[in-house]
């Protein structure tokens, strides 16, 4: 049942107590994790407040990446129950009401923490993941709110145009960029763009209804989903840097906590000419302001049908990552187990293990953990291996160990070529690039480092039947099959981070109806399977450094009996501009003297065997 709370406006006290209350957050996780740092002790938690009468809020903000285009259908059963440790207050606005912004909408309350606060009640965002480990952190018993996300976001919006702050109008340099007319004056006199003060509009109504029920209330953090519709355009990237920083610091001043925890999430999408860019400013910003963290999301994947936004699973790791970062600044959890499964690695090549575990805790709940550092491994050594790493506890920094496996049977899917230095090289047509091949235990890793100076990625087509990608974005494209050409399977990885995997003969130049149908993710009919593409440079114009891409599929879902009788080609459809606008041209890579409709003749595919050894 929904919980319907009215909310009260109250007195100049009541906001005054907001202010102080708001800076009672966990402090700087460098100097304060002995116990020095001030207003703490004890691994920075806080040595005063009653955590029996605390709520915790939990900022989160952002353009649609924030509120949410994953489908709720695409949960599993137990990711669309009800969170009854975690509540949400939601405000925002669909990219259509962007032109004439209203204030924060009064007829919004508190709730129980569900799927549906979305673009739309069939969407969600990072909410549902960051319930799951914000539960952990502070369960509630006994009382009607313990842990409250109060959520503000914009889909389509930009700092120029919606999210600048006062500090951003006050730069002389930055403020040419800015549109002012829907600048608007926050309760305290200042001036922002009009979603920032309804984000602190909505922060406050939530603070001072709380205060107004009798509780303490502590900003733990914010969390901002933000960036890829700026990456579109010259003049937003020419002042994103410095609009994230003061975006930053005004928040913070605002709610008087100059150290409040502040989590950026990397960009996802490839489709932005500037994707790279904002990629690379949201490193620096938060390698360099004190409690900024940036949560990685280069091993999560989009929806199956559009490259801008991440998938069901892939929305919920984010929230749980987001969670366990704010929470590692002032953790309250003692461990119990780590959960983590075994972590595959491959023989020959170091790479970075996860900067998050799954554990159970004490308290009987769990979520993920913050991973401060990892022991070394020797990745020469096949076979399983413990490595011990360290994590932030209520107990204070503890050692805790897990288990990889180092094989050479295995990729790391992230995006990143190393681990096929001892592999063969197989060189693409016309100086394309170099595809290799990995013959798993379990399924197949397929990479390629593409040579192009013109990636495009902005061809899609939503609305299009199965994306219309084929001749609109540049395009790697495997064809697979242990008998004949007419039981293949084709793989299809677009520049834009999409995989499209189709079933047995389906053509590339089938109607949008028919690719629909016979797309294989699209459908959820394959379920073990990795991609990743990483775009190097700027993209869609002739600035690019090309491309590395990654895939792995297990056999079962390629329907694969024997892996020794894999048969395999390839084709880069690439696409680049003429004086005519976008053309696209075929570029196989095969057995033989075939070429166009080499897909279509097994004497044009290499046995496995050739492309590995």
């Amino acid at each position: 049942m929904k919980r319907i709370i009215s909310f009260l406006l109250i007195c100049f006290l009541a906001c005054s107590t907001l202010f102080v209350l708001a800076g009672c957050v966990g402090g700087d996780k460098e100097n304060n994790g002995d116990g020095t740092g001030e207003g703490t002790n004890d691994g920075g938690k806080d040595p005063v407040r009653d955590e029996s009468n605390t709520v915790h809020i939990i900022v989160l903000a952002g353009q649609s990446g924030a509120r949410g285009k994953a489908l709720v259908n695409d949960l599993k059963p137990e990711d669309k129950e009800i969170n009854e440790d975690v509540d949400i207050l939601a405000d925002g606005l669909p990219m259509g009401e962007l032109g004439n912004i209203p204030g924060i909408d009064e007829s919004k309350y508190f709730e129980p923490l569900e799927p549906g606060y979305g673009d739309f009640y069939t969407e969600f965002g990072p909410e549902i993941g960051m319930g799951q480990t914000l539960a952990s952190v502070y369960p509630k018993i006994d009382t009607d709110y313990k842990t409250i996300i109060v959520k503000y976001t914009a889909s389509g919006s930009t700092f120029t145009d919606h999210w600048y702050s006062t500090s951003l109008i006050n730069d002389s340099e930055a403020n040419g960029y800015l549109n002012l007319d829907q600048a608007s004056e926050t309760a305290k006199g200042s001036e922002t763009g009009p979603l920032t003060n309804n984000l602190y509009a909505l922060v406050d109504r939530a603070v001072n209804e709380l205060l107004e029920l009798g509780y303490d209330v502590v900003i733990d953090g914010m969390a901002f989903v933000h960036g890829e519709q700026d990456a579109k355009f010259d003049s937003n990237m020419a002042i994103y840097e410095k609009a994230l920083r003061y975006f930053i610091d005004d928040f913070r001043a605002y709610f008087e906590n100059s150290e409040m925890p502040v989590v950026i999430t990397e960009a996802l999408t490839n489709s932005a000419a500037y994707s790279n860019t904002l990629r690379e400013i949201q490193a620096d910003v938060a390698s360099s302001m004190n409690n900024v963290s940036l949560v990685g999301t280069g091993d999560l994947t989009t929806n199956t049908f559009e490259p801008w936004h991440f998938g069901a699973e892939s929305n919920n790791i984010l929230g749980n990552r987001i969670a366990a970062e704010i929470a590692s600044y002032n953790e309250t959890r003692v461990v119990k187990s780590i959960d983590e499964e075994i972590i595959n690695v491959p023989l020959g090549v170091k790479v970075e293990l996860p900067d998050y575990v799954k554990a159970s805790f004490t308290n009987y709940y769990s979520g993920y953990l913050k991973v401060e550092e990892y022991s070394s491994y020797d990745c020469n050594k096949a076979g399983l291996q413990e490595v011990s790493f360290k994590a932030e506890t209520a107990e204070g920094l503890k050692e805790f160990s897990l288990k990889i496996n180092v094989s050479e049977s295995v990729a790391f899917v992230d995006g990143k070529l190393t681990e096929y230095a001892s592999a063969k090289a197989n060189s693409l047509p016309d100086g394309l690039g170099t595809v290799y091949v990995i013959k798993g235990d379990k399924g197949l890793y397929i990479a390629a480092d593409v040579k192009d100076s013109q990636i495009f990625t902005d061809g899609e087509n939503w609305h299009k039947g199965d994306m219309g990608q084929h001749g609109n974005n540049d395009d790697f494209i495997i064809y697979i099959t242990d008998s004949d050409a007419a039981a293949r399977k084709t793989i299809c990885l677009s520049a834009a981070n999409l995989l499209r995997v189709y079933d047995s003969g389906i053509s590339l130049d089938a109607s949008d109806s028919v690719l629909a149908l016979g797309n294989l993710l699209y459908n959820k009919k394959i379920s073990d399977y990795e991609y990743h593409v990483t775009t190097n440079g700027l993209v869609n114009g002739d600035s690019s450094d090309g491309m590395t891409l990654e895939v792995y599929i297990s056999y079962e879902d390629l329907g694969i009996k024997n892996p020794d009788l894999i048969k395999l080609c390839f084709n880069y459809n690439n696409v680049s501009s003429s004086s005519s606008g976008r053309i696209d041209s075929d570029n196989y890579f095969v057995n033989g003297s075939i070429v166009d409709g080499a897909e279509e003749n097994t004497d044009s595919y290499f046995a496995i065997g050739t492309l590995i050894n």
